[in-house]
């Protein structure tokens, strides 16, 4: 369990000062440019966040997987081969997607801006996306060998160093200034994981893959994987653009903005969430996927976790939204607030089924996962066609609720056949103990009418989850736990003795 401490914790700092830096972004782009300026601005960056699906077509998953299992396996030739021809594969997708970029510059300047004045806005976003892709792929080689604080720390000193480039260009150059900074702070975001990959991983594992060779093999391999993610990640794109459309075409744009102050707070949490599961269940599994009993231990424990951090901040984020709403918007959003607990209870029972699901990809049931995932989406759809002019946004919010718990009954009934899951008895305690408990805050803050008493009563709920649900042995290993990290984050960055060429690392920790 400690080191799935471990690991939430490096994912919560990583994701806690990407938001922090984000809002502080957001702060300089609008007292520097002014409403058009991070118009101009926000639409190149929603851009770059389109063509980031494009570029890394299902890599998160796969790579993460291969680098994990030829870890486990102790194949670090075949670690290096793999590293190397998913990095010449990625790049040669990647300067494709460039040269369209540059060739259809024009019209999608025309699509994205309504102006093909900003078609040079379009190459620069091109290439960041390409300096973007490489980035990950250091992310996810660090991510599958467990390297998580090495993965967290890269990420937490490029966002601050981010915000440095962003605010210098800014004030050189304006507009331009500040999407040339996006192409900037990757490139500079690259170069710091290479360098921290070199120095300091590279010291504990015999990574060499800049003199391997690429292998057909591998690209085979990686297909079967990325092929049906990349699918699914794209289908989902794309419904998600059709149901936001027909909410503009039927319910105004307005109502779209109602719903997507609902959706982005969603996606700032959840975030978290999926970088923690992929980046910690997928090597972890990967490595011991011969094991199934480990297998299931790993997914009650991150179950288990989730659940008691996850649940009560749900909890306190229904009873204050009164308060954070108009902070994070303004009050005019306010008339969303009664909607937000089905957004909320979706994504606890969407947590739950990613650490149900997140086993289908380390064991190669990827026909399982996909067909899964593509049932999910057609079906959250096409409830919210369905009862959109009827119900409104609510149709949308309530249809994510209820597709989720459809297929978090189906989930566990096909993973206890897959690979005989089941939940551990301290996880059937804490959800006998604690789904009254959570049922009783949401009920509270729900139809209590804001006041101090729905915030107190809200708060003892909050309160009893965190103290009565965790037992004592978690509260000894969380409290050891933080000792470690404090340890850890204090220790110096470069640490560890330099492995001779082709040296196996658990040798030279023997040796030592």
């Amino acid at each position: 369990m400690l080191d799935l401490l471990e690991a939430y914790g490096f994912f919560g700092l990583q994701h806690g000062s990407a938001v922090l830096l984000g809002l502080l972004r957001s702060k300089i782009l609008a007292a520097t440019l002014g409403p058009f300026g991070v118009g101009i601005f926000s639409q190149a960056n929603t851009f770059f966040t389109l063509l980031q699906g494009f570029y890394i077509l299902g890599l998160g998953g796969s790579l993460t997987k291969m680098v994990a299992e030829a870890c486990a396996r102790e194949d670090y030739p075949g670690l290096n081969q793999t590293i190397l021809t998913v990095m010449l594969a990625y790049s040669g997708v990647g300067l494709i997607f460039v040269a369209l970029c540059t060739l259809f510059a024009q019209p999608l300047a025309q699509f994205a801006f309504s102006s093909s004045v900003y078609r040079g806005y379009i190459i620069l976003v091109g290439l960041t996306a390409f300096a973007w892709l490489h980035y990950q792929e250091l992310l996810i080689v660090f991510r599958g060998l467990m390297q998580w604080r090495e993965a967290s720390l890269v990420a937490i000193l490029g966002n601050a160093i981010n915000v440095l480039v962003m605010l210098g260009c800014v004030l050189l150059w304006g507009v331009w200034g500040a999407v040339l900074s996006l192409l900037i702070s990757q490139v500079v975001s690259f170069l710091l994981a290479f360098g921290l990959l070199v120095r300091s991983t590279a010291r504990r594992y015999p990574i060499r893959f800049w003199k391997a060779k690429p292998q057909w093999s591998i690209l085979r391999s990686l297909w079967d994987f990325a092929a049906p993610l990349t699918v699914m990640n794209l289908l989902g794109t794309l419904l998600n653009l059709i149901i936001r459309s027909q909410i503009i075409r039927q319910l105004g744009v307005e109502a779209n903005g109602l719903y997507q102050a609902a959706y982005s707070v969603s996606f700032a949490y959840m975030g978290f969430v999926n970088t923690a599961v992929w980046g910690y269940g997928i090597p972890k599994l990967s490595a011991l996927k011969e094991n199934i009993g480990e297998v299931v231990r790993i997914q009650n424990n991150s179950l288990r976790l989730g659940w008691l951090t996850l649940v009560p901040f749900t909890v306190a984020l229904l009873a204050g939204r009164e308060i954070w709403i108009p902070l994070l918007f303004s009050p005019a959003f306010l008339s969303v607030a009664p909607l937000f607990i089905w957004q909320l209870m979706g994504d606890v029972l969407f947590f739950m089924r990613m650490n149900i699901l997140i086993s289908m990809v380390p064991l190669e049931k990827m026909r399982n996962y996909f067909f899964e995932g593509v049932a999910q989406w057609l079906g959250w759809t096409g409830f919210s066609m369905l009862f959109l002019e009827r119900w409104g946004i609510a149709a949308v919010l309530f249809g994510y609720f209820a597709v989720n718990l459809l297929f978090l009954v189906f989930d566990l009934t096909l993973q206890s056949r897959v690979i005989a899951f089941r939940l551990s008895p301290e996880n059937r305690r804490m959800f006998l103990k604690g789904i009254p408990l959570v049922v009783l805050g949401y009920l509270l803050a729900q139809w209590i009418p804001f006041s101090f008493w729905r915030l107190a009563l809200c708060s003892a709920v909050v309160l009893a989850l965190l103290v009565w649900l965790p037992s004592a042995q978690e509260k000894r290993s969380g409290a050891a736990y933080l000792r470690r990290l404090l340890a850890k984050l204090l220790a110096p960055f470069f640490k560890g003795p330099r492995l001779s060429e082709g040296e196996n690392p658990k040798e030279a920790q023997h040796n030592g």
